[in-house]
């Protein structure tokens, strides 16, 4: 999108955000019923934290993949204000992902188990941006 308005382009950033939000949500319900390598891992023996760690990593790299069409949206905002898109695409999506922590904190007595996949939240469409800025350069 071509245009010079900030306030537009934040916009965009969050739509795209949100339906990028919707599309991870839709794409991991079939992901996590098929995928096999969680279950490669544990007939190899491997549990606990190596297991978590493997699983997060290999989990977090395909949210990556699957979020490129948003990074890609993202980088044809003008004016260029990568930082400023990526709140505005990651937080409502985060928000309403963890919308009943919000609501009531104390549900949630183990909040460490939450970390990866707030982690997650927050990073994969900035690392999708990062990747298809390191492979298809900015146009002027």
């Amino acid at each position: 999108m071509k245009t010079e308005n900030l306030p537009f382009a934040i916009l965009v950033a969050a739509v795209a955000g949100i339906l990028q939000t919707f599309l991870l949500l839709f794409c991991w319900a079939y992901i996590a019923a098929y995928v096999p390598y969680p279950r490669w891992f544990m007939a190899l023996g491997v549990q606990g934290v190596p297991l978590r760690a493997s699983v997060f990593i290999l989990d977090f790299l395909t949210s990556v993949v699957l979020c490129i069409p948003a990074a890609l949206v993202l980088r044809q905002l003008r004016p260029r204000n990568w930082p400023a898109y990526l709140i505005a695409a990651v937080i409502p999506g985060l928000l309403w992902q963890y919308r009943l922590f919000f609501q009531d904190p104390s549900a949630f007595h183990e909040f460490g188990q939450f970390i990866p996949g707030i982690v997650s939240a927050l990073l994969v469409l900035p690392a999708a941006v990062v990747l298809t800025r390191a492979f298809r350069p900015a146009h002027a």
